[in-house]
């Protein structure tokens, strides 16, 4: 009941959109993670420097000036920041020491509004090897400093003395330093909350489950009276397809009959009701063989009674009662089918909220030490079936008096 309640509480429940990107990647649960932003520059203003694309990769390429105090505004930093809880900014430059003559170097001034205001000039002289100047104690930073556009750096040809020759720039970039949104169960690797897909994923699941096992039910129950019934030959060949149907193994069928029909919540449900339906169609065949020979069903045949009348007021009641210990279990390994075949790729399709999906999706991440993202949902199937497990066993002791009365 638990678990009915929260598929239909979902949406009220859920912090976040199960399908919306709304954080950094991986971000671990119960904590606000730092997340690192690094990003080159996607503009620049025209200037007398040459070749500003190349500055924008370490390819062995590099921008040049061979002019002193020539000056070039780079921005467009595309750094993904996600929430405004900006702690460190930083920006890195890497000078390429074939291409820069000897007395050339580089000043560096930054703005943080768009071009309204720069700070004061630092120079860089090294080359060959990253250069970060950190800019965290400059003032206080926020998203929309770092922006694009927000930020531009205004680099600038220097040189010693008079002398002159060629400055090469081979990489300039913009790192940001945010802490991440608190989720209770972290991010899974594309950055949705893992919290609000496990709870999106329950109606998911459940759906699946009900279709199963419910059509199963109206399936087998009623060709397994009718055979117990009759008998003959109808029966016998009922049995035998019944008997091939229920020797297959039940996760490969489904799998089959899924690529067959194709994915999604309907399907997979139909395709976990083709394996179940032996199952109700043996359990309430063999309860019937005992039935029709008891003496009210003698008595009522004595009478005239039609065999359908026979079959339905007087048997079916008899034997419905071994039905719910039958359906609870059935639940529970219709639960981990569907599951299995998600994450097989043969359930539901993304971006579908499923718990099967989800495992899969994060399961290689768990060699890295990224356990979150495949671990709750997998606990919550683990939790479902071991309640509806748990709840076949309780039905069994109520419906069945004899075992009771050996436990007490």
């Amino acid at each position: 009941m638990a678990f009915v309640l929260i598929a239909f509480l979902a949406p009220l429940l859920a912090p976040w959109d199960p399908y919306a990107f709304v954080d950094e990647r991986d971000v671990p649960p119960w904590t606000n993670a730092p997340v690192l932003a690094n990003s080159t520059y996607f503009s620049f203003a025209p200037s007398g420097w040459a070749n500003m694309t190349y500055g924008q990769s370490i390819d062995g390429r590099s921008a040049s000036s061979a002019t002193v105090n020539d000056s070039v505004v780079v921005s467009g930093f595309g750094v993904r920041v996600l929430r405004d809880s900006v702690t460190a900014v930083a920006y890195a430059v890497l000078l390429d020491r074939s291409a820069t003559s000897p007395g050339q170097y580089l000043g560096v001034e930054f703005s943080s509004d768009r071009g309204l205001s720069w700070s004061q000039r630092t120079e860089i002289r090294t080359v060959n090897r990253f250069v970060r100047v950190d800019l965290t104690a400059e003032r206080v930073w926020t998203l929309a400093n770092v922006t694009p556009g927000a930020f531009q750096l205004r680099l600038t040809h220097l040189a010693d003395g008079n002398s002159t020759g060629l400055l090469s720039l081979n990489f300039a970039s913009l790192q940001v330093v945010w802490l991440s949104y608190w989720h209770v169960m972290g991010t899974d690797p594309v950055g949705r909350d893992v919290f609000s897909r496990v709870l999106f994923g329950t109606a998911t699941s459940l759906e699946i489950m009900a279709i199963g096992v419910f059509f199963a039910l109206l399936i087998g129950f009623p060709i397994g009276l009718f055979s117990g019934y009759t008998g003959g030959r109808i029966d016998k060949l009922l049995v035998l397809v019944m008997d091939s149907l229920y020797a297959f193994p039940g996760l490969l069928l489904a799998g089959l009959i899924a690529v067959l029909i194709g994915k999604g919540v309907v399907n997979i449900g139909l395709a976990v009701t083709v394996i179940y339906i032996p199952l109700y169609f043996r359990a309430t065949r063999s309860h019937v063989l005992s039935v029709r020979e008891e003496l009210y069903v003698e008595a009522a045949r004595a009478l005239g009674a039609s065999p359908r009348r026979i079959i339905w007021r007087y048997i079916a009641s008899n034997v419905l009662v071994a039905i719910p210990v039958i359906f609870s279990l059935s639940a529970a390994d219709a639960v981990l089918t569907a599951a299995g075949l998600s994450y097989l790729g043969l359930g539901v399709e993304a971006p579908t909220a499923d718990w099967g999906l989800d495992l899969s999706a994060a399961s290689s991440r768990i060699s890295v030490g990224i356990w979150w993202s495949s671990f709750f949902p997998g606990l919550i199937i683990v939790l479902l079936t071991v309640g509806l497990s748990f709840l076949g066993e309780g039905l069994n002791d109520i419906i069945n008096p004899v075992l009771r009365k050996e436990r007490a």
